[in-house]
């Protein structure tokens, strides 16, 4: 069975958001997989809590696209489908369009220095083949990028349309090569950014963030076709 850490919060309002940060984490890290049924009587006596604040964490959890309700089986953590990437794709690269566009107006040396700093992390990661530690870097960089537009709203509509997929980052990076090109990507964003070509910039991010989304389709396709198979070799 699956344990997750007690919570001991200091003050009783922090309960939820605790529960929250621990099942979030669980879900993005893969411990829950996709499909599988979250009991809040479970969750409650992991936790050490009551089942008022895991009910209230996992609402707030359904908001943010993670988990949902399933007739007959309460809570699931979210199955992502192939659909599902192409078009949460295409509303990021539009929304992140947006962003640069607005941060070409808006960035500081001090944001295109971050930003640069994002960028040497994510090579020596690359180099290293560490490609969990690479995609942890690169959503920061793209959650920074949406910080540079200084558009809280922006913010919210990407945190909502981000969240369900940042898990499956990692299959979009498994193809040789893509983490260095990515980095080049990146890169040549940033320039963009610094010189404040906003034209530019949009048609770069938007390029970048369609072709992740069409190599991490393809990858869970191919991901999807092997358990096919798998599961055809054990009947």
């Amino acid at each position: 069975m699956i344990s997750l850490r007690r919570i001991v919060p200091k003050q009783r309002p922090t309960y939820v958001d605790e529960i929250v940060i621990a099942v979030r984490g669980a879900i993005l890290r893969g411990t829950y997989e996709p499909g599988r049924r979250l009991s809040e009587l479970e969750l409650a006596n992991q936790l050490g809590v009551s089942r008022t604040p895991v009910r209230e964490a996992l609402r707030a959890l359904e908001k943010d696209g993670l988990v949902q309700r399933i007739p007959g089986r309460g809570i699931a953590v979210v199955e992502v489908t192939i659909e599902d990437v192409e078009e949460i794709y295409t509303i990021k690269s539009i929304l992140e369009g947006a962003a640069v566009r607005l941060a070409c107006q808006r960035v500081t040396d001090k944001d295109i220095e971050r930003l640069h700093g994002f960028t040497r992390e994510m090579e020596e990661l690359a180099e290293k083949e560490d490609i969990r530690g690479y995609a942890k870097v690169s959503h920061e960089f793209h959650a920074y990028l949406i910080h540079a537009s200084r558009s809280p709203r922006l913010s919210d509509l990407y945190t909502l349309i981000d969240t369900p997929i940042q898990r499956l980052r990692v299959y979009a990076l498994t193809q040789p090569g893509r983490a260095l090109t990515s980095v080049r990507e990146h890169r040549a964003i940033i320039d963009a950014i610094a010189r404040r070509d906003a034209d530019q910039a949009e048609r770069l991010v938007r390029i970048h963030v369609g072709g992740a989304g069409t190599i991490l389709a393809k990858a869970l396709h191919e991901r999807e076709n092997a358990s096919q198979t798998r599961a055809g070799e054990r009947s």
